[in-house]
Formats: C-alpha cells, sequence, structure tokens
C-alpha cells in the first residue's frame, strides 16, 4: 500500500508544469462552475447555446450546457455573450421593478422642469409696450377761418407690479389768421403696488405754451394712491402728493415753487369696443407772488398776492373700428390761476381724432 502511493505522487508531481495547470483550471472550474452567471455561445454557423462558461484557458472556451453538456471550443470559432440575471422579484413572488421613464426631449419652446423628466412651459416672453399714435385736424372757412390740428401718443407696459405710461401732446390752432394754441407737452408716470389696493406714483411732466407765454414749465410729483374699485369693467383710483415746479416764462423771474396736489382717474369698459377713460388733478399752492405770468393777449404785470392753482381734467370716448384703428373723441379742460390774464387762464377743447395702435 505504500508503495502504491509513493507512485501516485511521483506520477503526479511528474507531469508537465502547462498539464497540471489545465488541471488546476479544470478542477476549479468545476467548483465555480455552479456560481458563474449564465451566458451564451454563439458560434460562427449561428448557432446560439445556453449554459455557462467552466473557463477559458489555451485559446479554448470550455462552455457547459443544460442540454448538450460540457463543450470545448476554439476561441476563433465562437463568442460568449453573458445574458442578465433573473431579478431577486420574480423568484420571491414580487412585482418586478419597473425601469424609471426616460426623460422626453423638451420640445421647442419647452424646458424641463426637474429631474423626474416633467416638462414645464417655457417662461412667456417680456412684457410689451403697448400704445397708439392719434391725429386729430378740423377746417372751417366761410365766415371764420380756423384750422386746428392735434397730434398725440401714448404707450403703456405693465411688468409685475409695476406699471408705466408716456403721453405726448402737440396742439396748433389759429382762428381768423390769428394763433389760437401752440402747445406740446409730455409726462411719464410710474406706478408701483405696494398692496392689493395701496399705490406708489411718481409722475414727470413738461410743457410750453406759446399763448400764456411759458416757455419752459417742469413739474415733478410723488404720490401715494388706492384703488377704490377694480374690476373687469370698473377702475378707479385716487390719490394724494406733493409737486415740484420749476417755471420760465415771460415777465416772471425763473424759479421753483411747490404745490399740494390730488388726483383721481376712472377708466369704464363699455365692452370689447367702448372705452371711457376720465383723469382729474388739481394743484394748490400758498406762495401766490412766486408764479405769476404774462400771456400774448395781455402784457402787464401784477405784484399783487393771489391764489396759486391748476385744475386739469380731461375724458375720452374710444370706439374701436378694429384691432389697430379707432376713433376718439375728447373733452380736455385746464385752468391756470398763475395766468396773468383772465381769458388765458382756461384752455378747454373738443377734439375727435383716428387712432392707430401698436
Amino acid at each position: 500500500m505504500p508503495r502504491f502511493a509513493a507512485t501516485q505522487i511521483h506520477t503526479f508531481t511528474a507531469l508537465r508544469p502547462g498539464v497540471l495547470r489545465s488541471v488546476l483550471f479544470f478542477f476549479s472550474g468545476l467548483l465555480l462552475a455552479p456560481a458563474l452567471p449564465g451566458a451564451e455561445l454563439h458560434l460562427n454557423n449561428g448557432d446560439r447555446i445556453t449554459g455557462h462558461v467552466i473557463m477559458r484557458v489555451d485559446g479554448k472556451i470550455h462552455f457547459r450546457s443544460d442540454v448538450l453538456g460540457d463543450l470545448v471550443v476554439n476561441e476563433t470559432d465562437a463568442a460568449i455573450v453573458d445574458t442578465p440575471e433573473v431579478p431577486v422579484e420574480p423568484l420571491s413572488g414580487l412585482p418586478p421593478t419597473q425601469p424609471k421613464p426616460k426623460a422626453k426631449k423638451p420640445a421647442a419652446g419647452t424646458v424641463a422642469a426637474n429631474e423626474s423628466g416633467l416638462i414645464q412651459p417655457a417662461p412667456p416672453p417680456p412684457p410689451k409696450w403697448k400704445g397708439k399714435v392719434e391725429f386729430g385736424f378740423h377746417n372751417q372757412s366761410g365766415r371764420s377761418e380756423i384750422n386746428n390740428t392735434s397730434l398725440r401718443a401714448e404707450a403703456e407696459l405693465k411688468s409685475g407690479r409695476d406699471s408705466y405710461r408716456a403721453t405726448g401732446r402737440y396742439l396748433y390752432g389759429e382762428n381768423n389768421g390769428n394763433l389760437a394754441s401752440d402747445r406740446n407737452d409730455a409726462s411719464f408716470r410710474w406706478r408701483r403696488e405696494t398692496s392689493e389696493r395701496v399705490f406708489g406714483q411718481s409722475l414727470t411732466s413738461y410743457a410750453r405754451d406759446q399763448i400764456t407765454q411759458i416757455n419752459l414749465n417742469l413739474e415733478q410729483n410723488g404720490s401715494l394712491g388706492y384703488q377704490l374699485v377694480q374690476n373687469d369693467q370698473h377702475k378707479v383710483n385716487v390719490g394724494a402728493g406733493l409737486t415740484a415746479q420749476y417755471r420760465d416764462a415771460e415777465g416772471l423771474e425763473p424759479g421753483f415753487n411747490y404745490f399740494g396736489e390730488v388726483f383721481q382717474d376712472y377708466t369704464y369698459k363699455i365692452n370689447g369696443r367702448l372705452t371711457v377713460s376720465q383723469a382729474l388733478n388739481a394743484l394748490y399752492s400758498p406762495n401766490g407772488r412766486a408764479r405769476l405770468a404774462t400771456s400774448t393777449i395781455n402784457t402787464n404785470t401784477l405784484a399783487d398776492d393771489v391764489d396759486n392753482y391748476k385744475v386739469r381734467f380731461n375724458s375720452t370716448l374710444q370706439g374701436k373700428m378694429s384691432e389697430r384703428i379707432s376713433l376718439n373723441l375728447r373733452y380736455e379742460y385746464e385752468y391756470d390761476n398763475a395766468v396773468l390774464n383772465k381769458e388765458a387762464r382756461s384752455d378747454q377743447r373738443v377734439t375727435s381724432s383716428v387712432g392707430y395702435a401698436f
């Protein structure tokens, strides 16, 4: 018995190193084969065999098939393709885990909102200015020769809590060859809502009037306002504040004056085509001597103290003929007690014009 064992040991150690390595790989493959993941053996002739890879050595693939048993194939004649493992859920009776849906590619004008793949619309474009230009002309001949021309422009912008409004106006008229009106003015208003109904307002205005010989009139107003009514048809705002005025006029030393001011504006949308709008401003200053101005009608000066106040009122009825074209009927009234001549203190007019919206 001992002699046989020695012979066996001698025979085993006498194996060549390459053969010994193959034997070791073979037995280790037998031990590890059940643990290796499933795979497919793709032969060059197109056949596919499912099973497990035992080992790959010396250019050969040792493959075990449940149907065909153990196979040895040259690596040049076949390829190994791993197959996914069976998930645990089906084996345990649980429903399989659903893969996460891939995020869809955003379409034009949209952006991905978050990591979940939801798509939300792109942010709206920034707000744009909206406005219109109006032109009015009146000519009368015969007993009287009257020519009146008016040109107006206005634009508005709403951005969040802020709203902006810019206006410009030019008025010119002749009556029997005499100058009846020659005036241009402009204003810029900024309103900011501080709460649901309260807002702050800044109004900057410029005016020049040849009839009252006011070469330059600049006013800067700061006010607080309150929205009395705010719905789809009616909008009513009231407020009060302070106004600083710089005036340069004939017969008056240029300088500053200060006023207390109250204002009110109202908009009524009768229907989709008809709109009525109205605005009122009243200013008062206790300083009377600093504001006297002459006019082309009467150039005498007056040094007595008098009340210094000014009132502006205007209303408009707008009728839309189309989305762009409108007809406008306006009534405007302005009274400035700083003008020396009583006949030149008030200016009122009724005008009709054609408007083009942009």
